[in-house]
């Protein structure tokens, strides 16, 4: 860091930082209180990422059939695909959710993703 970086402008934060922040740290929490991940392979960016995408393409798909994934639910499903992501790669995360995505839309949600979890 040199002498003008002091002088620099530091971004504001906003609320959707601090929401954010907030998720990860909730995210983090229950995966260390039950050994899985995410875990500190992830950077934060990535359980962000992650979450948003799983839980906004479930919520799609919950359309498509005309129903609505409670959002304990959708936090369930988020934990295991950063359970996938960590283990098994950024690829095979994209086929199995699209996977899981079609498995959904054809069969209905799977037993192991209606656990009622709760973040904060």
């Amino acid at each position: 860091m040199g002498l003008f970086d002091l002088f620099k402008k530091k971004k504001p934060r906003t609320m959707l930082d601090e929401v954010q922040d907030v998720t990860v740290q909730a995210f983090r929490k229950l995966g260390k209180a039950n050994g899985v991940p995410p875990t500190n392979k992830m950077t934060d960016e990535e359980i962000i990422k992650i979450s948003q995408e799983t839980m906004t393409a479930f919520k799609q798909t919950a359309e498509q059939r005309n129903e609505q994934i409670q959002a304990g639910y959708l936090f369930a499903i988020a934990m295991k695909f950063f359970s996938v992501y960590e283990q098994l790669g950024e690829e095979f995360y994209h086929e199995h959710l699209e996977y899981e995505l079609d498995k959904y839309l054809n069969e209905g949600l799977r037993e192991d993703y209606q656990q009622d979890i709760r973040l904060i």
